[in-house]
């Protein structure tokens, strides 16, 4: 097992252009060339709480970032042409492709500079789902499609532009779903709908079938991990910070749309404004073993447990970066997780 040596907070980053402050964003596209953090985008809600109305807004920032230690070094910062967010990452030959929106993006540095450019257009819009490349080949789908909730399943050539659609995942649509690929495997958990899901399937990229795995489950105990920070850290592990606890993903999904009038008006007002303790959002530091097909905590993360936050690997320590700590609430917050690099191969840092 992998065990914990201790965590940090790091500093924050600025506020993006045109913010006095930086409250933090989530789901931002987030990436690693030559071990340095490429991170932009994300959404938050700077102007009004969701209780008051307040406008979601979509972020346009890039930072091409170096970890020193326990603080941030931005290198190279730029804007995207439109904004980003709910996308998926995936990295080939030192060149990000992002998977999100009506588009896929390929971002490179050159001279540790950010180099844009809008690489195809897909023919629909596609949020919150996965992405994995292997050979060139990016393996995407699920999330939302036009808005709706989809088990649709594609590869897209990187040299060719040729987008197929494979086998469907093999249950119903859904958004925010931990995923990772192990050789020609790729294994998604959870992720949710109207409804939380914590249950296991594999793609088998060669057989071109989908199989059911295990839940996400730790002594009997089964764990929503919607929407966590999840990344590899060996060719058979992945980890996964933070995930919205089924309960209340289930009990607010169905009252906010059962619910009316001066009802509703009541439990979005007691629901926003609970305490972080009420969401009891995972706060395990989870491992999944391919090889074994188990999952594994060595403790809980000593920090709030988030959402949306992106989450990387450089040399022996995981980085936490910004997300959601409660419905509608971001934070600045970046905290570093320095783990037991003996387990597996260290990467150089510098």
């Amino acid at each position: 097992m992998v065990n914990i040596i201790k965590s940090f907070k790091v500093g924050e980053l600025p506020a993006p252009q045109g913010y006095e402050k930086n409250i933090g964003v989530a789901n931002m596209l987030c990436g690693i060339i030559d071990n340095k953090i490429i991170l932009g985008g994300g959404e938050n809600f700077p102007y009004k709480s969701v209780l008051d109305g307040g406008d979601r807004v979509i972020h346009k920032f890039l930072y091409l970032i170096r970890p020193i230690e326990n603080s941030f070094h931005i290198i190279d910062k730029t804007e995207f042409e439109r904004p980003v967010a709910y996308g998926s990452t995936v990295e080939y030959n030192n060149i990000i492709f992002y998977v999100g929106g009506n588009r896929i993006l390929k971002i490179n540095v050159i001279n540790n500079k950010l180099h844009l450019q809008e690489y195809v257009n897909l023919p629909f819009n596609i949020e919150r789902g996965i992405a994995h490349i292997q050979g060139g080949i990016i393996y995407y789908g699920l999330g939302c499609i036009d808005g709706e909730y989809t088990n649709r399943f594609f590869s897209f050539n990187i040299f060719t532009k040729e987008n197929i659609e494979l086998p469907s995942f093999p249950a119903s649509g859904r958004e925010h779903s931990v995923s990772a690929i192990f050789g020609d495997e790729i294994v998604v958990f959870g992720g949710a709908n109207q409804t939380a899901y914590t249950e296991g399937y594999k793609y088998n990229i060669k057989k071109k079938i989908w199989t059911t795995i295990g839940d996400v489950e730790i002594d009997g105990e089964k764990i929503s991990v919607i929407a966590a920070g999840y990344t590899k850290i060996d060719d058979d592990t992945l980890v996964v910070v933070g995930g919205f606890a089924k309960e209340r993903w289930d009990e607010a999904n169905y009252k906010l749309s059962h619910l009316r009038g001066e009802e509703k008006q009541e439990f979005r007002k007691f629901y926003f404004t609970q305490e972080l303790d009420y969401y009891n959002w995972n706060k395990k530091l989870l491992f999944y073993n391919h090889k074994t097909e188990t999952w594994s905590s060595p403790g809980d993360i000593d920090f709030n447990p988030n959402c949306g936050n992106a989450l990387v690997l450089i040399n022996n320590s995981l980085y936490s970066i910004m997300g959601e700590i409660k419905p509608g609430i971001r934070t600045p917050e970046i905290h570093r997780i320095v783990l037991d690099k003996l387990n597996y191969k260290e990467k150089e840092l510098y």
